[in-house]
């Protein structure tokens, strides 16, 4: 609804219809897009003001979208650069030095000291002679006729009997060994007790006149008498 003010003048009725054009037209403008407007029709002041629009708009065609084409990039190798090298003043190597010999040569009167050892000491000379054990009740009465084992005498048994007699230091036997067999045991078994009772020894000395043990080797022949 509209209200009509009958104190407007006409030049500013005009002004009006002016202003009213020129809104509707940015109007117009605005949604001339995807609408279709018929009829608009503006009533002011009792007139009736009426715009018409053609149903079709043609819109102006779009400008082609122009794709800018790849710019190729090259790819570049940079070698890369020398070292610097910096000169370096160095000192020439200094000569070796040498002796003087153009002075007096002063040679050491003294002969070098060779350490050389002395050479070992011979053997003390021995004092005495070592000797073994000596009999002294003699061999030819440590065994008799009547030793003769009985057995032996029967059966007609002979031979000969080798022996070791270990002496000690108090001239006496301690030990008899049979290193000789004679073939029958009762034989030489009767030898060796014959001989630890009976003999009898100045015993053995050492170099230094030591009496020491010492060893005697004999021998039994056993033969049967007439």
């Amino acid at each position: 609804m509209s209200y009509v003010n009958a104190t407007v003048s006409p030049a500013a009725r005009a002004r009006s219809i002016a202003g009213v054009v020129g809104i509707h037209a940015l109007l117009g403008a605005g949604v001339v897009i995807g609408l279709t407007i018929t009829d608009l029709v503006v009533e002011e002041d009792n007139e009736l003001i009426s715009f018409f629009v053609d149903d079709e708009v043609e819109l102006p065609p779009s400008p082609p979208v122009e794709t800018p084409e790849p710019t190729p990039v090259e790819s570049v190798i940079t070698a890369p650069e020398p070292p610097i090298r910096i000169p370096v003043d160095r000192a020439p190597p200094a000569e070796p030095t040498r002796p003087d010999l153009t002075g007096p040569v002063v040679l050491d009167p003294t002969p070098p000291v060779l350490d050389i050892p002395a050479p070992p000491a011979p053997p003390a000379t021995p004092l005495f002679d070592p000797v073994g054990p000596l009999p002294t009740n003699g061999p030819a009465g440590w065994i008799t006729n009547n030793d003769y084992p009985r057995q032996a005498l029967v059966r007609g048994w002979e031979g000969t009997s080798g022996y070791r007699l270990v002496v000690g230091s108090n001239g006496r036997v301690s030990e008899c060994e049979i290193t000789r067999s004679s073939g029958h045991s009762v034989l030489d078994r009767e030898a060796c007790q014959q001989l630890e009772r009976r003999a009898r020894f100045d015993p053995a000395k050492n170099n230094r006149g030591d009496v020491v043990v010492g060893t005697y080797t004999g021998q039994v022949t056993w033969q049967i008498p007439d």
